[in-house]
């Protein structure tokens, strides 16, 4: 215990990383990264004695020794304090795959700061959507009190609702996702289990908003990946993936994030303890994976769920989405602009709202791929309703968008857009759906713009499926270096039906826009109005004397 740069227990998994005896994914790699630099600040202090105290009270009545990475995870919860007296971390993202022992861990650690760690009124709250999972970790001290029952009502007391430590005055309780019945809250420590099926914000900030009313206070996210996109899990992975890239230095959130980096790593076994790092000690879980594993052969409709769940990779991202994030970036590539001059192309808009967005765009069809140019319109009143997840700011620098600083978007700024693109394109008609058609009618008509009704719905949708599906599948479709585009289509999801019919549905309904993609959809409805142009290259006459036969 004399001869370590910082503890024991840090100190075995940092250089265990390093020297690949602990197989990690890239981010717990980066993890390892930043505990350093903060271990490295002359203003730390590390409780060595804490740390040692919180395992060996933990083993002493839990049936289960605490494995490396739990070690870890618990040297940096407990003993790295500054020399103010804050916590280094006070936020905890711990991604693990199912099986790892998370609930027994929050389940030791709940019992560690309600009993041990000496602050009175510490008390721990475990959040779960479910009152099922709420009561997992709790059931599981209750379980240790019951089974040293003579011992334990010494020093507690407990009820199949509330563990109460005798001494410090602090509880333990367990609650639903209702963020209605949940005033006058006094916690030391809030854990939410199984963040990933949290679509809103709305529960966490009720809880969290009580903090601060006792010291150290902190914040514990448990969770597997899940299927919910759009909501909580993703925002704290993208600000998880901000902190670990150093963009965020005075954060003080520890996400571990253990993941396969690639899905072929799934193929061997040995790389499974990136996304479940208990695996090596839990020989029941390895078991029952390789059992689970062996089951995908036969049974495919197993796979989305061991992968995200055992593998912690979004499997079902991709797999309903409209398509894969790299065709996405190739459909970023350059517009030829110049060849665009001049030529006949179909107008789209999406206007459901005249207090939101609004998507405009252009489709050309040019040498066997389509060309999108696209413009966006937001009325300053939704940016001040919601904090969307895109750069509204970088899109409107980049000429992406425009801010409406009028009560809605009148008909009269999205028709001198088109009117303004009629100088340089030939525009034949603009199609919109019906939803805001009228409206946008008599103006059009003023402006001598042509517009035509289009349709939403399954017919439709599923009509233009294979449209869709092939343009992205072979990298036929092109709208530039557009972040907007690429928002917008990655916040669509496919909504197939028992008779496979699709629509094309928001992923999430206010934070994850669609208007461009919609729009997109608008135009291509009427796609059979354009006829396919060719540049006249050396390539393409000797393609048209090929297949002419004299």
């Amino acid at each position: 215990m004399t001869n370590y740069r910082y503890h024991p227990f840090i100190d075995d998994y940092i250089d265990g990383v390093k020297t690949g005896k602990y197989i990690v994914s890239k981010d717990v790699k980066l993890l390892i990264d930043l505990v350093e630099r903060k271990l490295q600040q002359p203003n730390v202090i590390i409780d060595t004695n804490k740390i040692t105290e919180a395992k060996e009270f933990i083993e002493r009545y839990f049936p289960f020794k605490l494995y490396p990475t739990q070690l870890f995870v618990l040297a940096c919860m407990v003993g790295l304090f500054y020399d103010d007296g804050t916590l280094v971390f006070n936020e905890f993202l711990l991604l693990w795959g199912r099986g790892a022992g998370k609930n027994g861990f929050i389940a030791a650690i709940s019992k560690y700061f309600i009993a041990k760690q000496g602050i009175r009124g510490y008390n721990v709250d475990i959040v779960a959507t479910s009152e099922k999972q709420a009561k997992t970790s709790f059931n599981d001290v209750r379980n240790v009190l019951e089974d040293h029952k003579t011992k334990m009502k010494k020093h507690f007391k407990w009820t199949m609702e509330e563990i109460l430590h005798l001494k410090s005055k602090s509880t333990l309780t367990f609650h639903t996702n209702n963020a209605k019945t949940k005033d006058g809250l006094r916690p030391g420590a809030i854990i939410f289990d199984e963040v990933h099926e949290y679509e809103s914000y709305d529960n966490i900030r009720v809880f969290t908003s009580a903090l601060g009313k006792v010291p150290l206070a902190r914040r514990i996210y448990i969770t597997t990946d899940g299927y919910v996109r759009g909501g909580v899990l993703d925002d704290f992975k993208e600000e998880a993936a901000m902190i670990l890239k150093g963009e965020l230095p005075n954060s003080r959130m520890f996400p571990f994030l253990a993941h396969l980096d690639d899905e072929e790593e799934m193929k061997d076994i040995s790389m499974w303890e990136k996304a479940n790092p208990g695996i090596n000690y839990l020989p029941h879980l390895k078991t029952e994976m390789l059992i689970e594993y062996d089951n995908l052969k036969t049974r495919p409709s197993l796979r989305i769920e061991f992968v995200t769940k055992r593998m912690n990779l979004p499997f079902l991202l991709s797999a309903n989405g409209v398509t894969d994030w790299p065709k996405l970036e190739a459909a970023s590539k350059p517009l030829p602009l110049d060849d665009l001059l001049g030529l006949e192309c179909i107008g789209g808009i999406d206007y459901a709202d005249v207090r939101d967005f609004v998507g405009c765009v252009l489709l050309f069809k040019l040498n066997g791929y389509r060309y999108i140019i696209h413009h966006t319109f937001i009325n300053h009143r939704s940016l001040k309703l919601y904090d969307f997840k895109v750069d509204i700011d970088r899109a409107v620098k980049e000429g992406l968008a425009t801010i409406i600083y009028e009560e809605t978007n009148s008909p009269q700024i999205i028709a001198d857009w088109f009117i303004e693109q009629s100088r340089k394109y030939r525009i034949k008609t603009v199609a919109a759906d019906q939803v805001k058609f009228a409206h946008l009618q008599t103006k059009f008509e003023e402006c001598g713009l042509d517009l035509i009704r289009s349709r939403k719905g399954s017919l439709t949708h599923t009509t233009l499926e294979p449209v869709v599906e092939e343009m992205f599948a072979h990298e036929k479709i092109k709208w530039g270096d557009d972040l907007l585009m690429r928002w917008y289509t990655w916040n669509t999801y496919v909504k197939r039906d028992g008779k496979g019919n699709i629509t094309y549905e928001k992923i999430e309904p206010e934070l994850r826009k669609t208007d461009g993609f919609s729009a997109l959809l608008h135009a291509l409805q009427h796609d059979h109005l354009l006829i396919e142009k060719q540049i006249i290259t050396k390539e393409n006459m000797k393609r048209a004397f090929k297949t002419m036969s004299f």
